[in-house]
């Protein structure tokens, strides 16, 4: 089952910064400069998380937090100035 994570992260080096964002936005909705919302599988998130967006990543200067979003804390969202929270298609026509 899908859940929905908040992603966001500090990079100190644009060069690492662009990159790790390349590869957030290729699962997940930006909704500020360095925030994204992800709709995915744990399993999924785990497997991106080891293979793409921590190798990125220098951990001595930058850091990358994921928080889980249940369906209580989605419902007390506050959004002000932006979209409301991502909500993934029931179906998709590519």
């Amino acid at each position: 089952m899908k859940k929905l994570w908040l992603v966001c992260y500090d990079v100190s080096n644009d060069k690492r910064r662009t990159k790790l964002a390349k590869l957030i936005e290729r699962n997940c909705q930006r909704v500020q400069y360095s925030v994204f919302e992800c709709p995915l599988h744990e399993n999924i998130l785990n497997h991106l998380l080891e293979n793409d967006w921590l190798p990125t990543l220098k951990l001595s200067e930058d850091n990358l937090r994921v928080y889980p979003l249940n369906e209580t804390t989605k419902q007390q969202v506050r959004v002000y100035g932006s979209p409301p929270p991502y909500e993934p298609p029931d179906c998709l026509i590519l």
